[in-house]
């Protein structure tokens, strides 16, 4: 296994799809539904990236990025939204990170994103 990648979201059927394509990858995955909770994780164990939904309770996925830097935790985050990935980049401002996908995605987009990231990591 290449390493360990997060699966924030609290739709079950994207985390099903995000889960089953990573596995593919060759990652292990750990899925959650909850914001806070996948907090804790990365916190007690950062794993190699997070795909996170933008949109999440009970923290937002800026909020969550936020505590992760306030921690000093280096991790590449994906975050997903339903909204136009331009208008989530405007809502973060100067919170930096790796990519914002739009839902519906693809299995194509989610295979690039781990491609690139493998070559950084």
């Amino acid at each position: 296994m290449i390493g360990e990648v997060f699966v924030v979201d609290d739709e079950p059927g994207i985390r099903l799809l995000l889960s089953e394509v990573i596995r593919r990858a060759n990652y292990n995955v750990m899925n959650f539904d909850r914001s806070d909770q996948a907090l804790k994780a990365a916190l007690t164990k950062p794993p190699r990236i997070i795909f996170l939904d933008y949109l999440i309770d009970p923290l937002r996925g800026d909020e969550v990025i936020n505590q992760l830097n306030e921690a000093s935790i280096d991790v590449p985050v994906v975050l997903m939204s339903g909204m136009a990935a331009q208008e989530v980049r405007q809502k973060l401002g100067e919170v930096e990170v790796y990519d914002v996908i739009e839902k519906p995605f693809s299995i194509t987009d989610i295979n690039q994103i781990l491609e690139k990231l493998s070559v950084r990591i």
